[in-house]
């Protein structure tokens, strides 16, 4: 029997909401989101570090508040001297402005999120060296620091420069070989020059 998955997000619990809706709409069209999935995905992952800093609050414990804290710290949501209420007060914003898309774009490496998109669909994205082709990857920052984007021109430069030098490679060996075939047509006809005046 094959084990069904559970959903990495939730939807939304209320009914029928023209305001949800065009808001689910805006951000689609703002973020060049796929479908509406990626809003709650990202109001999924906002809802869980809420719900776990609230209970923290009431909690007062001091090691797991600094744990959340450094989580949220390390995604870049908030800042180095933020407290449990800077997380209570994140919106779903936050979290798709850490996405790898979001990124592409913001460094300027497109014109256009959907654009962006392409680029990490289609595998011009590294982080520390490493291929990421997830647009909704989130970017700890240390990994936005490394992140590199080839551009197609960039990649079709490269590989007429790899031609162009491998082509060199082979005329430098046509070039020694021809040499070398000199050299040795020439020590031939000095050997036999010699023997001929032993003669």
């Amino acid at each position: 029997m094959v084990k069904k998955l559970k959903k990495q997000y939730e939807t939304p619990n209320e009914g029928w909401s023209e305001e949800r809706i065009q808001k689910e709409d805006q951000l689609v069209e703002e973020y060049g989101l796929k479908n509406k999935k990626e809003v709650y995905k990202a109001e999924s992952m906002l809802r869980d570090l809420r719900r776990e800093a609230r209970k923290l609050v009431a909690e007062e414990d001091e090691e797991q508040n600094r744990n959340l804290i450094n989580k949220a710290q390390s995604l870049g949501l908030v800042k180095s001297d933020a407290q449990l209420e800077n997380i209570l007060t994140l919106n779903t914003t936050d979290i798709l402005d850490r996405r790898l898309q979001t990124a592409v774009n913001r460094k300027g490496y497109s014109d256009t999120v959907k654009e962006a998109r392409q680029l990490v669909t289609h595998g011009h994205t590294e982080i520390d060296g490493k291929r990421v082709n997830i647009p909704g990857y989130l970017l700890t920052k240390d990994e936005e620091k490394n992140l590199e984007v080839e551009l197609p021109e960039q990649e079709e430069n490269k590989e007429t420069e790899e031609t162009e030098e491998q082509e060199e490679t082979v005329d430098e060996s046509d070039e020694t070989d021809e040499a070398e075939e000199n050299e040795s047509e020439e020590e031939t006809t000095e050997n036999e020059d010699n023997e001929e005046g032993e003669e």
